[in-house]
């Protein structure tokens, strides 16, 4: 019978890597907890799975998922340290990271533990990370997000990530991902996109009880999982704007828009207020720019009097935060 190739207190690597215990299973690999002997550290090791060690395609993509993974650095991703092949099984050495998932949080009904808004702003920094470097996730999903030891969220695994040179590796219209989380497009087998990884993490912050942490979190959740593409924030820059309360009205040049919006009435009263100011000035002093005297001073319940207490009224409310 043929040793296998991943099980307790085997070691990888040449001897460098021990495993210890699963940590998680998955269609195409199990993720143990390990030590790196020569470092002295702990680690994780993704490990093909047997059935699929054989098949080439599912090599070419774990390699690919090394390569992609290597290529990219951010205090939210799960790093990839080292990659290798024993007894034909490749496997990958990622950092350790020891808080658990995101999933497991939402199953046993726990917030994340840096709070919802943080979760949004850290998955939404490491996205933009990822979609600078021109790799597009698909696979965003509650599963894919870890938390460390400060209770920083990760986002890890990169096994279906689409890079220029993965072209070759799906057939045209194909589906990857999961289908929970899928955009509408992709579903229907377009392209995905840095839009579609977006429309996957507004469905799981919806599921992580993100909307219901805040308005501007229900706002970036709406927007995030708006059906069409273009409805969506352009980028994950576009998205971290809707947190921290900027304008949402679309079309060129709409944040402008939005707040001379705002601004408009607050002006206009501002405006009424100085003219009807000049006006009383003007009455009080005869017209001939002589200052009033105390006695000439108009009743507090003269007409002009009330109208421009009620307009300072109106600039404070305008103006209040």
């Amino acid at each position: 019978m043929a040793e296998r190739a991943a099980a307790p207190g085997r070691a990888l690597g040449e001897g460098r890597y021990r495993l210890e215990r699963p940590l998680g299973r998955g269609g195409m690999a199990t993720v143990w907890l390990g030590r790196d002997e020569r470092l002295g550290r702990v680690v994780a090791v993704k490990v093909i799975a047997e059935a699929l060690a054989a098949d080439v395609s599912f090599r070419r993509r774990f390699e690919r998922e090394a390569r992609v993974a290597a290529g990219l650095s951010h205090p939210h991703l799960v790093a990839v340290l080292d990659a290798g092949v024993d007894r034909g099984r490749p496997y990958l050495v990622m950092e350790h990271v020891p808080g658990g998932t995101l999933a497991d949080r939402i199953r046993e009904g726990r917030p994340p533990p840096r709070g919802h808004e943080a979760l949004a702003r850290e998955l939404l920094d490491a996205l933009g990370h990822v979609h600078s470097a021109g790799v597009v996730h698909r696979d965003v999903k509650p599963r894919n997000v870890l938390f460390d030891g400060d209770g920083r969220a990760r986002l890890a695994d990169f096994g279906i990530a689409w890079t220029p040179e993965a072209t070759a590796l799906t057939d045209a219209g194909q589906v990857i991902g999961t289908l929970r989380y899928l955009a509408p497009e992709v579903g229907r087998g377009e392209p995905a996109s840095p839009r579609s990884d977006l429309y996957s993490l507004g469905v799981l912050l919806r599921e992580a009880g993100a909307a219901a942490a805040s308005p501007a979190l229900a706002r970036l959740v709406d927007r995030l999982t708006q059906p069409h593409p273009e409805r969506r924030p352009p980028s994950a820059a576009s998205a971290l704007e809707l947190i921290d309360g900027e304008p949402t009205v679309t079309g060129p040049a709409g944040g402008r828009r939005a707040r001379a919006l705002r601004v408009a009435p607050v002006a206009a009263a501002l405006a009424i207020l100085t003219a009807l100011a000049v006006i009383l000035a003007l009455t009080l002093g005869g017209g001939g720019g002589g200052s009033a005297s105390p006695d000439e001073a108009p009743p507090p319940d003269a007409p002009l009097v009330r109208h421009l207490d009620g307009l300072e009224q109106a600039v404070r409310d305008a103006t209040r935060p």
